[in-house]
């Protein structure tokens, strides 16, 4: 049977060329490509991926960088772009989760978005401290809860993050399509990696560990909401086998935690630098804390030789929903 529906969607699904900016403390990792524009972002083809310096950009209280320095630091990642590759239409931009803050608010089961939108900003005015600071923000429900009412998690940034990069992006001539949070954004870049027949492992609590030199940080998420986080932290550096047996302490920390999680599905899904290191898996595998819950996922093709780092500017554009 002929589907009218399908045949004019394929006309309405465009594509363009984008590129996402992952920007950390340390570094700057970008991805580029060919997007397809439908309900969600979806990376058509990887063309190229690489790093920027962020020599001489200054990070102001919040994070907040000025769009000078914005324009820069793209101008930048762009001038790595091969020979022929046309200029992206498109930006998608990662922010470090620090800058961010997580909260909930529990709403009465008549109340409307207006009345939403007023108490997420008097609990983020109240967690700042900060009556004149606007915020950008979202909101997702987290549980349904028996009395009617439901509990919605909140995220927040400075307006001024936001702001500063919608500047750059005019002056570039370019559009913003989403800004995002990096520990969302590498869980999210895994995940949409995960073969369709183990998409039950999606459910659940997911745990997401990032195992860098200096921290290691354990995230659990329920329905894509982030529930926890955890970290430990080294001055000195953590080798390999000192990284897992952290990593390690913060998953059982959980698990005493999570009692009441019990009988759920529990995946593990690990990243960060150190999980680029020679042998790692087989470290993982001997450990009877992480083995039982790790999902090995398999990289993204294009972003094979330098897939723990790219993962997150991958993520933050991948499956983003078109506004």
């Amino acid at each position: 049977m002929f589907n009218l529906d399908a045949f004019l969607g394929a006309f309405r699904k465009s594509s363009t060329h984008a590129l996402s900016v992952r920007l950390s403390e340390q570094a700057c990792r970008w991805v580029y490509g060919e997007v397809e524009l439908g309900q969600a972002l979806h990376f058509k083809r990887i063309l190229a991926s690489g790093g920027a310096s962020l020599t001489g950009l200054t990070q102001a209280d919040a994070g907040v960088i000025n769009s000078e320095d914005w324009v820069r630091l793209i101008r930048q990642c762009l001038s790595q772009l091969p020979a022929g590759y046309r200029k992206p239409h498109d930006l998608v931009v990662c922010l470090p989760a620090k800058h961010a803050y997580f909260g909930e608010i529990t709403i009465a089961r008549e109340d409307d978005e207006e009345s939403v939108r007023y108490q997420v900003e008097d609990l983020l005015e109240a967690a700042s401290g900060n009556t004149d600071r606007e915020a950008a923000f979202d909101w997702q429900l987290k549980a349904q809860l028996s009395d009617g009412t439901r509990a919605m998690a909140v995220a927040g940034v400075d307006s001024r993050l936001v702001e500063e990069i919608r500047v750059a992006c005019t002056h570039l001539k370019m559009e913003c399509r989403g800004i995002t949070l990096d520990n969302v954004a590498s869980l999210n870049g895994y995940l949409q990696m995960l073969p369709a027949s183990r998409a039950t492992q999606r459910e659940g609590f997911v745990l997401h560990g990032e195992m860098n030199r200096h921290r290691i940080r354990l995230a659990s998420f329920s329905q894509g909401v982030l529930v926890n986080e955890s970290v430990e932290q080294s001055e000195d550096g953590f080798s390999v086998v000192q990284a897992i047996s952290a990593l390690e302490r913060l998953v059982l920390s959980w698990g005493r935690d999570h009692r009441d999680g019990q009988g759920h599905t529990l995946t593990l899904v690990l990243g960060g630098e150190l999980m680029a290191s020679k042998g790692i898996d087989l470290t993982i595998k001997r450990s009877s804390v992480l083995a039982p819950h790790w999902v090995e996922i398999p990289p993204r093709r294009e972003l094979a030789a330098q897939w723990h780092e790219d993962v997150v500017p991958f993520g933050a554009l991948e499956a983003l929903p078109c506004a």
